[in-house]
């Protein structure tokens, strides 16, 4: 409650800020101007994870037979047309009862993640595993430590090493949770070849989503 409620209350003041800044066209030091626009979107940005966090807990109405594989091709074909390098490999996978909105979600922590830490390539492949939908999302950027994979899926953690320290820490903490809430787990490996492969094995929709990760 506290973090939807907070970064509710943000949204009124980041958009009079957006506003002025869109007043000011023409006027003023460009760069200045280019650097608080940046600024403006990295806030938002950090504000909608905050409520995508908190809304987890609000559940969404399952899709009984849910097709994983056009939820992924659709939030991919939306990085390709901006212009991002963002490729798929998908296996026939069995209709899923899912929540859509949520899987969207995942999906695009993850290629943001990759495109944020690893490479300007990414890969996304699907597939049927012992009766489950596996999704994995692969880049060619440092990865993560052995020691520190567990530790990435908590709420408000950032490595510090090998990876970036922007951002909020609840990217990989929001995949984690839409993953048990479909029965599934989240496994962070190193990638052959250099590079992670962030790996989602879903079986479905669990009865209830569950409370935060972590202590």
């Amino acid at each position: 409650l506290l973090l939807a409620g907070v970064s509710h209350d943000l949204r009124t003041p980041l958009s009079r800020i957006r506003l002025g800044l869109e007043m000011l066209d023409g006027t003023g030091d460009a760069a200045l101007k280019a650097g608080l626009v940046q600024d403006v979107a990295d806030i938002d940005a950090a504000v909608g994870q905050f409520l995508d966090f908190a809304r987890l807990a609000q559940g969404e109405a399952v899709a009984a037979e849910g097709d994983l594989n056009a939820i992924v091709r659709e939030v991919c074909e939306r990085y390709a047309r901006a212009g991002k390098r963002v490729s798929t490999r998908l296996e026939t996978l069995q209709p899923l009862a899912l929540r859509p909105n949520a899987i969207q979600r995942l999906v695009a922590n993850l290629v943001d993640n990759a495109l944020r830490h690893g490479s300007p390539e990414v890969e996304v492949a699907t597939r049927p595993e012992n009766g489950r939908a596996v999704i994995e999302v692969l880049d060619r950027g440092p990865g993560i430590p052995a020691g520190e994979t567990e530790n990435m899926l908590q709420p408000f953690t950032r490595l510090d090493r090998a990876r970036s320290t922007s951002g909020t820490g609840l990217g990989l903490a929001i995949v984690d949770r839409i993953a048990r809430m479909h029965g599934g787990t989240v496994q962070l490996l190193p990638r052959e070849g250099g590079g992670l492969r962030a790996r989602v094995e879903i079986r479905g929709t669990s009865p209830s989503p569950p409370g935060p990760s972590g202590p």
